[in-house]
């Protein structure tokens, strides 16, 4: 064979080497991409659905699920937080569907999956807000000053104001006319005000003159859309969601600590107001948001925080050991007698996966527990990452 026949083989089986590489990272990309999207991008609204199919609102009413679920004086910060108030909730679950009779839920992977995307976008509704501190709120605030009963030359009456049932969809409407007060506020001599945490809540609850949340937009929200007005909107342009730039205001990313409640989030954004203008120059006018669009762009900053924990397998086995799991288990989680093998299965441990299986195999476990006179381990925040990453390490080999 001469050289150039060589030389065009060769080439020609590089290339095609060139190709298979290109589409096994391509496909690897995409994999990656999608897995990334099933976990964040579940639909709280499904995941409402279920809840009441599923008969969870039975006894936990949305408005008050983190009071009722976890600590009712700490909201949770991310995935851990919810799955373990979850788990040791369970015990007292079951024991009072016995008593009631109530059918026990069957609950698939992917319905485990938009139950806790509800259930963690709901983590953050406010509880009911205070009309008498609100009352107080609105004169302090000299909202009073352009808000009367009545409809004056300043601006719109309270029961104007009152029109929406929605805490976001009310913030997005005063962001909108941000400007306009502001320009009006100066002109009057009233400086724009600081909201302390509730504060927005209170006010909120006054103009509607009934105890209410800002619950209803937030569970129809599409984070996905919000991604798409954090960059239409320009927010991108000053607030990184990874980890802060250079020049930029503030990192919203996972390393950043958001407000517990979404009327504290918007109260932030109202506070911002000058800053923001100061930023815009010589125009001062803000970025008017559509339709449900806060509520979208809320969602999609708190699901920056719906990630996975990272964790150490050397630790993750000591807490399986300490948490009696190896009871039942092994002290290898390779199986016993009494419970089946929990590693080197062939799958992947989620903390979706924990709460799928907590529904599957949680109430028989949990039998089992009590028939051995052994308690049902309790699990902290803290634990789940390291747990994930023992059970996702594959068995040593014999």
């Amino acid at each position: 064979m001469s050289a150039q026949r060589k030389f065009a083989l060769w080439a020609a089986v590089a290339c095609v080497a060139l190709v298979v590489l290109i589409l096994a990272v391509r496909y690897e990309y995409y994999g990656t991409e999608n897995r990334f999207a099933t976990g964040v991008a579940a639909s709280p609204t499904v995941g409402e659905g279920i809840f009441h199919d599923k008969g969870c609102a039975a006894c936990h009413a949305s408005e008050v699920l983190a009071a009722k679920l976890g600590n009712p004086t700490q909201k949770a910060d991310g995935l851990p937080d919810l799955v373990t108030a979850m788990w040791n909730h369970a015990p007292r679950m079951w024991e009072a569907m016995k008593a009631q009779n109530v059918r026990y839920p069957e609950l698939s992977y992917e319905e485990a999956g938009q139950l806790v995307s509800y259930l963690y976008i709901t983590r953050w509704v406010d509880e009911p807000g205070d009309p008498a501190h609100g009352r107080e709120l609105f004169t302090e605030r000299n909202c009073s000053h352009c808000h009367g009963d009545d409809e004056g030359p300043s601006g719109p009456s309270r029961k104007q104001l009152a029109r929406t049932d929605d805490l976001v969809l009310w913030t997005q409407s005063l962001w909108n006319h941000a400007s306009t007060m502001r320009s009006r506020m100066t002109k009057a001599g009233i400086a724009w005000p600081h909201f302390e945490p509730n504060d927005l809540r209170d006010l909120f609850a006054f103009v509607k003159g009934a105890k209410t949340d800002g619950h209803s937009s937030i569970a129809a929200a599409d984070a996905g859309r919000g991604w798409q007005v954090f960059q239409s909107k320009g927010c991108v342009e000053c607030h990184g969601i990874s980890r802060g730039a250079k020049g930029q205001a503030s990192d919203l990313g996972p390393n950043h600590q958001l407000p517990p409640t979404y009327s504290q989030f918007a109260a932030a954004m109202l506070n911002h107001v000058p800053a923001m203008q100061r930023a815009k120059g010589d125009s001062g006018e803000l970025t008017a948001f559509n339709d449900g669009e806060m509520a979208d762009l809320t969602a999609f900053i708190y699901s920056l925080h719906y990630l996975e924990p990272s964790g150490s397998p050397q630790v993750g086995a000591s807490v399986f050991a300490w948490r009696g799991c190896s009871a039942c288990h092994g002290m290898g989680a390779e199986g016993t007698t009494q419970g089946p093998s929990l590693r080197g299965r062939g799958q992947t441990y989620t903390s979706v996966r924990l709460a799928a299986d907590l529904w599957r195999h949680g109430s028989r476990m949990y039998s089992q527990t009590r028939n051995q006179g052994q308690p049902w381990p309790s699990l902290q925040p803290s634990d789940v990452g390291d747990l994930l990453a023992f059970l996702n390490t594959p068995l040593p080999r014999k």
